[in-house]
């Protein structure tokens, strides 16, 4: 980045800076946003975590509710914080694309038929963090840096399949 474009881009932010109730809408809302598909799940068939043998899983389903709103909140901050320090007229169209495809890509999980294709569903939920996480950070470092909870809890998540995979392949 150039001197006069490192200008225009502090420019850019510190103008925006002003509207953090856009920031506030830009976190609340992915994670409000968030809750619905598993919330219509469940109601719509309260077996479904046994369905998907989730119930194999030795974590409790708290762990990754509280998670994936830490995740879902964090992606809309890397949003916010994209869009207010963009400078005007640039293109954050690559970047905002590829965050609403991991923003979607879990719901995956609700179409799952087990732990195998959920753990498939993490496997490509781990490539597309990464790829977000290297996007973002080509375009904001500050951004980028909110997403690091979803590229750290992906591969967790996804051993934790693998494990109970494992132990149940073992009996």
């Amino acid at each position: 980045m150039n001197a006069s474009a490192d200008v225009r881009y502090r420019e850019a932010g510190a103008a925006r800076s002003r509207f953090w109730p856009v920031g506030l809408l830009f976190v609340l809302v992915p994670v409000l946003i968030g809750q619905i598909p598993g919330a219509l799940a469940f109601t719509l068939n309260p077996e479904l975590a046994t369905d998907l043998e989730m119930d194999r899983v030795p974590v409790p389903p708290g762990v990754f509710i509280a998670v994936w709103l830490v995740i879902k909140a964090g992606m809309g901050a890397a949003a916010w914080q994209l869009w207010r320090r963009a400078p005007r007229g640039s293109d954050v169209t690559v970047p905002l694309t590829v965050l609403i495809a991991g923003y979607l890509q879990p719901n995956l999980f609700w179409l799952a038929d087990g732990l195998r294709s959920i753990a498939v569903t993490d496997a490509t939920g781990l490539l597309l963090a990464a790829a977000t996480v290297v996007v973002f950070s080509r375009y904001s470092a500050a951004a980028a840096r909110w997403l690091l909870p979803w590229l750290i809890w992906m591969p967790i998540t996804l051993g934790i399949k693998i494990a109970a995979i494992a132990g149940a392949l073992s009996h």
